[in-house]
C-alpha cells in the first residue's frame, strides 16, 4: 500500500495545480483496488466561509451516479423474480397502459441505458438555482410527450428525464418508496450509513459553490432533488468517499467473476469464461445468477455491466452504455462531458495500462461535480468528488491523472495545460453566446408594442408554463412556471425576437448552466396578426424549437 501511495504522490503538485486552476473549494480523492480502500486525499474546504475541511465523512452531492445505483436496485427486484429485464413499463406502470404509446412497450435496459430515442429536455426541469420546474407526478407524463427523435434501441441518447421511469417501477414493484428501497437493499447491507436521497441534517456537508471567472467560488442553493421530488432516481443521491468506495467495492467484486481469466477468488474454468459470453452478449437467463457471495447487495452483474447501447462509431474500439454506466474499450477518450466541450480534444485515456476495459461516469449539478472509474481487471476504482461545477471539471482531470500514475508511474498528458485551455474557454462561453447572437441579428427592425406580447404561454401537456409581462419601467420580462425567481428581462432582438442572455459570472450566480446561443431567443409567432405562440429552442435534438401557445384571455 505504500508503494501506492508514493506513486499518487508524486503527482501532487499537479493535482494541486488542477484544483487551483478550477477554482473548486474542495476536492476529495479515493482509490480502491483489491478489497481494500488504498488510498486518500482531501483538498481544500466544504465550506468557505467557516473554513471548515473536506474529510472522508464529508457528503457530496454525487448527482448522476445515483444512475448505477438505480440500475443496482432494479437488478435486485430482477434477481428475487419480481421483475423481468423485458417486461414492458406498460404492464408495471398504470399511466403508460392507460396512455398507451410506443414508449409504453420500452423496457428496463432502454431507460437504464439511454436507448429509447427520447430527446433531451432538461430545461424543463431544472433552472436557475437549483430550482427543480416539476413535481414528481408529471415524470410520467413529462416524459412521454418528450418527442422521440431517434428510433427507440437504435443507438444513446442522454435522458435524464428517462431515468424517472425506473424509480416509479422500483416504487410500484417493490410497494416502497425508491429511498427506503435503497437504504434496505444496497445502503444498509454495505454498511453506507452517511448516504442519502435527500439534502441530510448533518454538519459534515460539502456547500454547493459555482466558481465566477476571476476564481471566486460563489456558494449557491443546495439542489432540491431527493426521492420525492422529480429525478429522484437520477440525480438525489448523496454520499461520502469511504461509503461511495464501498458500493464500488462491492461491483468490483461481480465484475471480477466475469472477466475471462478471472480476478476474484472463484476457479478460473471454463465456467468463467461461459459467464463472460452471457455477458459480452447478455445470453441466457436473465433473471439466474450463481450468487458466490450471498452478502454482496449487487445481483445481475451480467446485466448490469454489459452493453446494450452503442454510444459512439467513430472509433473502431468499444464505446458503449451499460446500465447506469458508460463502457471504453482502452486506449479510449472518456467524455465527461464538461471538459470535453471545452478542450480541442480530450486525452487518450489507458494507454499502456494493463486493463482492457473502463466503466465510467460522471455527474454534475449547480455545485458539485463528480467521477467514477472502475477497472475491473485490477480491481480497482477511483472517485473524485468537487463542491462545484468550477471552471473546469477538476474531478475528470484528475481521475485520469492520478490512474496514470497509479499504473505507468507518470502523467500521460499536459493535464495542468488540459485544465487551462477548459477554464478560458469554460469562461469564456457567455461572451461567445453574445457574440453568436450578434452575428446572427438583424438591426435596424421594429416590434410590435409590447403590451402585445404579454400572456401565459403554455406547453401542450399545459404542465409547463412562460409568463411574459411588463414590469414597472415598461419593459418585458419572462417567468418560468410563473416563478418570481425566475424571471430574466427581455431584450428586443429583431422582429418579434427577443433575447435573455447575461454574462457568465450573473448566470452562474444563478446557478444557471451555459446553454448554446439558440437557448437565449424567443420566437413570438402571430396568427391571425395576433401573438399567439412563443417558440423556444431549448433543446439542441428539437431543430425546429418547441412551440408554447398564448393562453386565452
Amino acid at each position: 500500500m505504500r508503494q501506492i501511495h508514493d506513486k499518487l504522490r508524486k503527482c501532487q503538485p499537479i493535482v494541486e495545480s488542477i484544483h487551483k486552476i478550477s477554482g473548486s473549494p474542495g476536492l476529495a480523492i479515493g482509490v480502491y483496488q483489491n478489497g481494500k480502500i488504498v488510498h486518500e486525499d482531501y483538498y481544500g474546504l466544504r465550506d468557505v466561509e467557516r473554513k471548515l475541511p473536506v474529510d472522508r465523512d464529508t457528503i457530496f452531492h454525487v448527482a448522476s451516479l445515483t444512475k448505477a445505483i438505480t440500475a443496482a436496485a432494479v437488478g435486485i427486484l430482477v434477481d428475487r423474480g419480481d421483475l423481468s429485464w423485458n417486461t414492458p413499463v406498460d404492464q408495471i406502470l398504470p399511466f403508460f397502459k392507460e396512455n398507451p404509446s410506443e414508449k409504453s412497450k420500452l423496457i428496463m435496459p432502454d431507460f437504464l441505458s439511454h436507448r429509447t430515442g427520447t430527446t433531451w429536455g432538461d430545461a424543463l426541469y431544472l433552472q436557475s438555482n437549483n430550482n427543480l420546474m416539476l413535481p414528481k407526478s408529471e415524470s410520467p407524463r413529462t416524459f412521454q410527450y418528450l418527442p422521440t427523435v431517434a428510433a427507440p434501441r437504435s443507438g444513446y441518447l442522454y435522458n435524464n428525464h428517462a431515468y424517472n421511469i425506473p424509480g416509479f417501477v422500483i416504487e410500484e414493484v417493490a410497494k416502497q418508496s425508491y429511498g427506503a428501497f435503497l437504504q434496505e437493499n444496497i445502503f444498509d447491507p454495505l454498511k453506507m450509513t452517511r448516504t442519502f436521497t435527500k439534502n441530510p441534517d448533518d454538519p459534515n456537508v460539502a456547500l454547493p459553490y459555482n466558481i465566477l471567472s476571476d476564481g471566486t467560488p460563489f456558494q449557491i442553493p443546495f439542489s432540491e432533488a431527493s426521492s420525492d421530488t422529480i429525478m429522484f432516481s437520477a440525480v438525489s443521491v448523496r454520499t461520502t468517499m469511504a461509503d461511495i468506495l464501498q458500493l464500488y467495492g462491492a461491483m468490483l467484486e461481480r465484475l471480477g467473476a466475469l472477466v475471462p481469466g478471472g480476478t476474484s477468488n472463484e476457479t478460473k474454468d471454463a465456467g468463467v469464461l461461459s459467464k463472460w459470453y452471457r455477458f459480452v452478449t447478455g445470453s441466457g437467463s436473465s433473471t439466474t445468477t450463481t450468487d458466490a457471495s450471498p452478502t454482496n447487495p449487487i445481483k445481475q452483474a451480467h446485466q448490469l455491466f454489459r452493453p446494450h447501447s452503442v454510444r459512439s462509431s467513430n472509433t473502431l474500439y468499444e464505446q458503449t452504455s451499460a446500465l447506469g454506466w458508460n463502457r471504453t474499450q482502452l486506449p479510449g477518450r472518456l467524455e465527461f462531458g464538461w471538459n470535453s466541450s471545452n478542450v480541442a480534444a480530450m486525452p487518450l485515456f489507458g494507454k499502456g495500462y494493463p486493463e482492457k476495459l473502463a466503466l465510467w461516469h460522471g455527474g454534475n449539478m449547480p455545485g458539485s461535480t463528480v467521477a467514477a472509474i472502475l477497472l475491473p481487471e485490477t480491481q480497482t476504482a477511483i472517485v473524485v468528488m468537487q463542491n462545484s461545477l468550477g471552471l473546469c471539471d477538476a474531478a475528470d482531470l484528475t481521475a485520469q491523472l492520478l490512474l496514470d500514475c497509479l499504473f505507468l508511474d507518470q502523467p500521460q498528458h499536459d493535464y495542468v495545460a488540459l485544465a487551462k485551455e477548459a477554464t478560458k474557454n469554460g469562461a469564456s462561453r457567455m461572451e461567445k453566446v453574445a457574440e453568436q447572437l450578434e452575428q446572427e441579428r438583424e438591426s435596424g427592425t421594429d416590434h410590435r408594442p409590447l403590451e402585445e406580447y404579454t400572456g401565459i404561454y403554455e406547453n401542450a401537456i399545459k404542465n409547463w408554463v412562460i409568463h411574459i409581462g411588463l414590469d414597472e419601467s415598461g419593459e418585458l420580462f419572462l417567468r418560468f412556471q410563473g416563478r418570481l425567481d425566475e424571471e430574466y428581462k427581455l431584450r428586443h432582438y429583431n422582429y418579434d425576437v427577443f433575447a435573455w442572455n447575461l454574462s457568465y459570472d450573473e448566470t452562474v450566480k444563478r446557478a444557471q448552466y451555459c446553454r448554446p446561443h439558440t437557448f437565449y431567443r424567443f420566437y413570438f409567432e402571430s396568427q391571425n396578426d395576433r401573438i399567439s405562440f412563443l417558440r423556444w429552442h431549448h433543446d439542441p435534438n428539437v431543430a425546429e424549437g418547441e412551440v408554447f401557445t398564448r393562453r386565452r384571455e
